[in-house]
């Protein structure tokens, strides 16, 4: 049953893709977190993405800081290289890329950030779509009341920077309560490095002066 479930978000998010050009926004890293305080105690989410057929534009998704996430064992990935202690990472190029993770709901909250990056497209029609769904300890039953097709809780549509060495941006859409994106905030050794970047400047700026 997963399977036929599968395939049917793959289909919805292809139709999906002619919707992302225009909808760039600030890139970054973007926060996700899900409620799963009412889902019971085990489960699995469902990660895909997926890019333009018609480009080889390649896009890369990278999920790390996961919370939540329970045993690989039977972990299903395709097209995805990492683990849930190292982060993983999606790449698409046209392709289709998929993670089906165990995952924990008793702590009553899955997170975790997502980043984009990729070739730069000068075009500017062709995105990708990252989406996200959660689903019963029985790999089948759909979880968070969604209200799309494809029973995604959200979608992140990403597209490249129209330009070589400029910024994409990417845009949330959310599909079911108990869905939260926003920026990422730095880690504290992103802070630690950057204080220390700031404080340099100011010293080299005293003795200039």
């Amino acid at each position: 049953m997963f399977n036929h479930l599968s395939y049917l978000r793959r289909a919805v998010m292809a139709l999906a893709l002619a919707a992302c050009a225009g909808l760039a926004s600030a890139a970054g890293t973007l926060h996700v977190e899900l409620d799963t305080s009412s889902f019971g105690s085990d489960g699995w989410i469902d990660m895909q993405m997926i890019g333009s057929p018609l480009t080889s534009i390649s896009s890369i998704a990278t999920v790390s800081d996961l919370v939540g996430f329970g045993s690989a064992a039977g972990a299903y990935l395709d097209n995805v290289s990492g683990s849930a202690a190292a982060g993983f990472r999606f790449g698409d190029a046209g392709t289709y890329s998929d993670l089906f993770h165990a995952v924990n709901f008793s702590s009553g909250k899955i997170s975790f950030n997502v980043s984009f990056s990729g070739d730069a497209d000068p075009t500017g029609q062709y995105g990708s779509v990252f989406t996200v769904a959660l689903f019963g300890a029985d790999q089948t039953t759909l979880l968070g009341g969604s209200g799309n097709v494809d029973g995604s809780l959200l979608h992140l549509n990403w597209t490249p920077s129209a330009t070589v060495g400029g910024q994409g941006g990417a845009t949330a859409e959310i599909f079911a309560p108990g869905v939260q994106v926003a920026a990422a905030v730095p880690e504290p050794s992103t802070w630690l490095m950057l204080g220390a970047g700031l404080g340099l400047i100011g010293l080299a700026r005293r003795r200039q002066a």
